[in-house]
C-alpha cells in the first residue's frame, strides 16, 4: 500500500505552464481513464472548470481540500485522496509538500496530460532471458 501513494518529485519544467493545454481534451482523457475512481473524475472536472487557459490553478486558490470539499460535497479525506490519485495518474502536478515554503498558502496545481508508460513486451519464444 505504501508504494501506491509514492510521489514522483516534479522537476521545475514539469511545474511550468503547459503550452498545449486544452480543457476539452484534458477532460476527455480524465473521463476515459479506467484507473480513476469516480470521485477523482468528478474532482478533476471541478478543477478544470476553475483552471486558467494554461491549465493552472494559482497558489492559494480553490484547490484547498476544505474549499473543494464544500464545493463538491465530498468528504475532505476523499478530496485529498482524489488529488493524490490524480497526481499519481499524471493528470496534475504540484510542488513537493516538503519543499513548499509558504505553508499557509495552498500549493498551485498544473493540469497535465499523463505520459504513456513504456511498452514492455515479453521476450520472444526461445530468446535468451
Amino acid at each position: 500500500m505504501a508504494d501506491t501513494f509514492a510521489r514522483a518529485i516534479p522537476t521545475p519544467g514539469a511545474l511550468a505552464p503547459s503550452t498545449d493545454y486544452d480543457r476539452t481534451r484534458w477532460e476527455e482523457r480524465v473521463l476515459a481513464s479506467r484507473t480513476l475512481h469516480h470521485n477523482a473524475r468528478f474532482l478533476a472536472l471541478v478543477l478544470s472548470h476553475h483552471a486558467d487557459a494554461s491549465g493552472r490553478l494559482p497558489a492559494g486558490g480553490i484547490q484547498h481540500a476544505s474549499r473543494l470539499a464544500a464545493r463538491t460535497h465530498l468528504p475532505g479525506k476523499q478530496v485529498r485522496i482524489s488529488l493524490t490519485a490524480l497526481e499519481l495518474a499524471g493528470f496534475l502536478t504540484r510542488p513537493d509538500l516538503a519543499t513548499w515554503e509558504a505553508r499557509e498558502v495552498v500549493r498551485p496545481i498544473t493540469l497535465t496530460y499523463p505520459t504513456a508508460p513504456a511498452r514492455q513486451e515479453p521476450p520472444a519464444p526461445g530468446a535468451p532471458r
